[in-house]
């Protein structure tokens, strides 16, 4: 699957985690059970008996459940239990120079995710050795994606999102471009970071749109409001996918023209695939009324 999903971080604290892993709010992909910065330095412990707890519940889970660990000490703790219904952990502040610290400890037959939210990753070169250490130590196979941590980055530059506007008409446009450019064209999935206004759907929306333009392959969220637009926004368009179809067709043309634009298979084999992994997961709808693809201008008089 060529798609991070859309994921909600949960404090690892919360009473209700199997509850949501068990699909208490359907279109959800994958539930973290976070023990960092979403719970105090006092509540570790207490974080840490509660996923015990709730992963001993009879629920059956229907989102792909991460742990977001504190620390690699916080790892250890966890490991000492039965995490085999967790599918992988969610690792906080990597760079090149923590990562092996993790990636040590991993056990067999879980896939980690990537945080990239300190100063490092604002740095191309920080970037680039951490993707050739990943590479180096062949722990490719193991990382599923890397998730940018928007709020971090801000945190890092000394300024915050202001309401109303999107990742890409901010200060974190440039890092975005960079990480792609670094990291995805080397197989890696990137996920996009939450936009904390939970009350502004409509910015939302208009992001999501922005993500998938920029290749951004997974949403995180912060309050479940959020979900039914993140959902909508990762419906594929009904001609989207006729074109994905006829690009990956066996017998496609070299290049040829669909809905008013030039389909060349050798170029856009990527894009469709990923249509075709969106509408397995998120469905597909007709296009709107007065789509910009389906223009067509008055003709002379």
């Amino acid at each position: 699957m060529a798609h991070l999903g859309i994921t909600l971080y949960t404090p690892a604290t919360h009473p209700d985690l199997a509850s949501i892993a068990a699909g208490k709010f359907p279109g959800l992909t994958s539930h973290v059970w976070c023990t960092e910065d979403a719970i105090g330095d006092h509540e570790v412990d207490a974080g840490v008996r509660n996923i015990v707890d709730q992963l001993a519940s009879p629920l059956t889970f229907r989102c792909q459940v991460y742990l977001r660990v504190r620390s690699p000490e916080v790892m250890i703790d966890l490991l000492r239990h039965d995490l085999s219904r967790v599918h992988g952990f969610i690792l906080p502040k990597i760079h090149d120079g923590n990562l092996r610290s993790y990636m040590d400890l991993l056990p067999e037959g879980h896939k980690v995710q990537l945080t990239l939210e300190t100063r490092e990753a604002l740095s191309e070169h920080r970037m680039m050795v951490l993707r050739d250490l990943i590479f180096q130590e062949a722990w490719q196979g193991r990382v599923e994606g890397l998730r940018i941590g928007g709020n971090d980055l801000m945190n890092v530059l000394g300024v915050r999102r202001a309401p109303g506007r999107t990742l890409y008409e901010g200060p974190l446009e440039r890092v975005i471009s960079m990480l792609l450019g670094i990291f995805r064209p080397y197989g890696f999935l990137l996920s996009s970071p939450v936009y904390e206004v939970f009350s502004d759907l409509v910015t939302l929306a208009r992001e999501i749109q922005q993500d998938l333009e920029y290749g951004l392959s997974g949403k995180t969220i912060i309050h479940p409001v959020q979900l039914p637009t993140v959902v909508q926004g990762y419906r594929v368009l009904q001609h989207e996918l006729d074109e994905a179809r006829a690009i990956l067709a066996p017998d496609a043309p070299a290049v040829f023209k669909m809905n008013g634009r030039m389909c060349e298979p050798a170029t856009h084999r990527r894009w469709a695939q990923d249509i075709i992994d969106r509408a397995a997961l998120y469905g597909h709808m007709p296009p709107s009324p007065g789509e910009a693809l389906h223009y067509q201008p008055a003709s002379a008089s």
